[in-house]
């Protein structure tokens, strides 16, 4: 990507050689300035979500500055942090309060006559902030603190600010009995990580205003990692730094806005109407079946199939089953909460119009159907009573009363009217963006290659590091090698039978040794065994036939 070289000075100068015909130095500049809007972009959510909680422990602080009275104990406010990464919760009490505090964390601890020192020299407006209070031991330190916090020089009380992690009784044992009775608690929550994920996709995924979004399978690996390993802004912010970077190396205008034209509407006008169709059916589905956890869920399934609308057996399949059932007063509630959005979009306004009437007027038309049916009925009886019917003409009149029923059956005949028309508006809306060509210069893409660098899959890297090409002609120095070639020759054998011998796998696995003089390949293979099954991927046939082995794991993502 970049080529340095160094020229030779009392500095050594690092420069940029242009590659494909441009300069780097352009290219970073640009992808710094896209990179910094998409950060502030995730961060505005974020502070949104968080400063909820910094203005309550703010008000709290100081509400005990400004209590002339003093009361009987050391007010502490107990903040549950959570995972809290990507946001400094530090810097932002400070802007609330327009005052640093004295800090103190397990990597960064003072002498408590220096504390003392600092205290005197802050003024009237006092606080501490406590940092990650697990990680100190119980002892003499906080039970000092706490001394140095009640002693009668300070005229007002001094704001103890203490984080922890998760669990709040962590005060408790950290604190003795003695300390513990000084202290008045107050507790303060911090969201759960889930929220954080939900700002996220906030910031990344529908949001008309957004400055970039991402598309469907992106959008599902960020959410699968965050949850399943990591529950880490800080790593979402890498991986989309990352790809980014790729992104701008393909396609250099790259968030760049894209002009609107009469046959390409604006991707705020295209975003806006993805986000509150998204929203509608989110609500329309709720208590059923499959329903989406949130909606960020409910877009990553849309996104990630592009048959999410037609599929048998999926999703939206057991909604209209569901739908089918409804009554008129369900259908006329979700068909007015349509109405709205609907009249922008072409032709579907008058539909929607005109099934709200026929809804409305179901028991007219019904009385006028019948009304209808009546003398066509009573000629068909007089007809049938003057002679006597053929097979052919009675399954002809069983046909044309299933016919009439049908026709009389107004009620069913709405349904699915409703549903056709919601499934045609929802599927027009809700389209994957990639069919979108506003969204060209907005969409970051996750390809594959990119997404192998980013959210590496462990278990592929751990087959591919098992199954090694070529064992049998590189020469392998060490023993490290032995668990590959214990778990490709244990593969080979599982072809032949169930049940594997120890000792044809021995024979199997000494056909791909190298010979190491100092050690026997028994004791090899035994190690081998020992730590295959540590991980899971053999077992003794049974617990009496400890001769034999079944194999537990076959790759999936490597062939051998």
């Amino acid at each position: 990507m970049e080529y340095c070289t160094f020229h030779k000075g009392k500095r050594k100068i690092l420069e940029s050689e242009p590659v494909d015909g441009r300069k780097n130095g352009t290219l970073l500049n640009d992808f710094n300035a896209k990179c910094s809007k998409l950060m502030f972009q995730i961060d505005c959510e974020l502070n949104k979500l968080y400063e909820e909680v910094v203005f309550e422990v703010a008000a709290f602080t100081k509400s005990y500055w400004e209590n002339t009275l003093r009361p009987p104990g050391i007010p502490m406010a107990v903040v549950r942090c959570e995972t809290l990464d990507g946001y400094d919760f530090e810097m932002a009490l400070v802007n609330a309060l327009k005052i640093k505090p004295i800090c103190i964390s397990p990597s960064q601890t003072m002498q408590l006559y220096d504390l003392h020192e600092m205290l005197r020299k802050m003024g009237d407006k006092k606080y501490i902030m406590l940092k990650q209070v697990e990680c100190f031991t119980a002892g003499p330190y906080l039970d000092g603190l706490v001394s140095v916090l009640t002693d009668s020089e300070w005229e007002r009380k001094i704001v103890l600010v203490v984080t922890v992690a998760v669990d709040f009784n962590v005060i408790f044992t950290r604190f003795s009995q003695e300390s513990f009775w000084k202290l008045t608690l107050y507790c303060f929550h911090m969201p759960t990580p889930t929220y954080a994920l939900q700002a996220i996709c906030e910031a990344i995924a529908i949001k008309p205003s957004n400055y970039m979004i991402v598309d469907g399978t992106f959008h599902k690996e960020l959410r699968a990692r965050f949850l399943r390993d990591s529950l880490s802004v800080c790593e979402v912010k890498r991986i989309l730094k990352v790809t980014l970077l790729h992104k701008l190396l393909e396609c250099e205008d790259f968030g760049n806005d894209i002009a609107v034209n009469s046959g390409n509407v604006g991707t705020e006008a295209v975003l806006a109407s993805y986000d509150t169709f998204l929203y509608l059916l989110h609500e329309l589905t709720t208590g059923f079946p499959y329903h989406a956890e949130n909606v960020y869920e409910l877009h990553s399934w849309i996104q990630s199939n592009p048959n999410f609308f037609v599929e048998k057996g999926g999703p939206y399949s057991t909604w209209k089953s569901i739908w089918v059932t409804w009554s008129v007063e369900k259908m006329v509630d979700s068909l007015l909460k349509l109405w709205n959005p609907v009249k922008r979009i072409t032709n579907y306004g008058s539909e929607v119009q005109k099934l709200l009437v026929d809804l409305r007027e179901i028991d007219q038309r019904k009385i006028a159907l019948q009304k209808e049916a009546i003398p066509e009925h009573e000629t068909a009886v007089v007809g049938i009573c003057k002679k006597r019917l053929s097979l052919h003409e009675m399954q002809q009149r069983m046909r044309d009363k299933i016919a009439l029923k049908k026709h009389m059956d107004v009620m069913s005949h709405d349904r699915q009217r409703f549903i056709r028309l919601l499934t045609q508006i929802m599927s027009k809306t809700l389209r994957i963006f990639h069919k979108v060509p506003s969204l060209e210069k907005k969409l970051l893409v996750g390809k594959q290659n990119v997404m192998n660098l980013v959210i590496p899959s462990t278990t592929t890297n751990l087959e591919k590091a098992f199954l090694q090409p070529k064992l049998r002609n590189e020469h392998r120095s060490g023993i490290q090698m032995d668990l590959c070639l214990a778990y490709r020759s244990l593969l080979d054998l599982s072809l032949e039978c169930k049940n594997i011998p120890i000792y044809r796998w021995l024979a199997r696995f000494q056909e791909y040794l190298v010979d190491l003089n100092d050690t026997s390949p028994v004791l090899r293979l035994f190690r081998c065994v020992g730590e295959l099954e540590f991980m899971g991927i053999l077992k003794p046939a049974s617990d009496r036939n400890r001769d034999e082995v079944n194999i537990l794991y076959v790759p999936h993502t490597v062939t051998y």
